[in-house]
């Protein structure tokens, strides 16, 4: 058994949980989102809700563009193989799909935010079942996506019964 073997055997961790770290910043992260979406479901269409509204998609254009830059990150862990282009351009997405969200009329914004962090989250879980990710991270980035999914839904719904 070599010095490395001893620290994995040796590591407290869960391997199927996130570090602390990342749990407590994944879940703080998902507070704008939330917080967003009860302002918009109770005040819209108050002029504060609909800038609240536009705080909210440029929020989820940031974070949906984020995730895509970690799994650039993860794709580059990976020697150059015919899977890297796929890797690299799969990681894109997001950020085009953010960038979109930007352009169109508000409430097809969320539902293009919707579609994509749920995409994101599939695809996430697939990194790791195929040991692209850590072990922890599909399970953890599926609950944070029903998380924000869940925030944005309650966006629409605010939108679509005061409409």
């Amino acid at each position: 058994m070599t010095d490395h073997d001893t620290e994995i055997a040796d590591d407290p961790r869960d391997p199927a949980q996130p570090p602390r770290a990342a749990a407590l910043l994944g879940y703080a992260g998902v507070i704008p989102f939330v917080a967003t979406a009860v302002i918009i479901f109770f005040l819209y269409p108050r002029d504060e809700a609909q800038i609240v509204l536009t705080y909210q998609i440029a929020y989820g254009a940031v974070i949906l563009s984020f995730l895509g830059g970690i799994r650039w990150s993860l794709a580059m862990l990976f020697p150059e193989d015919e899977a890297l282009l796929k890797r690299l351009a799969l990681s894109v997405v997001p950020s085009i799909a953010a960038w979109a969200a930007l352009f169109v009329p508000p409430i097809w914004g969320l539902v293009i935010l919707i579609a994509a962090f749920w995409g994101q989250a599939g695809s996430d879980v697939r990194a790791t079942r195929l040991h692209e990710a850590p072990q922890w991270y599909g399970g953890y980035r599926v609950r944070l996506s029903i998380l924000v999914i869940g925030a944005l839904v309650l966006s629409v719904l605010g939108i679509v019964l005061r409409s």
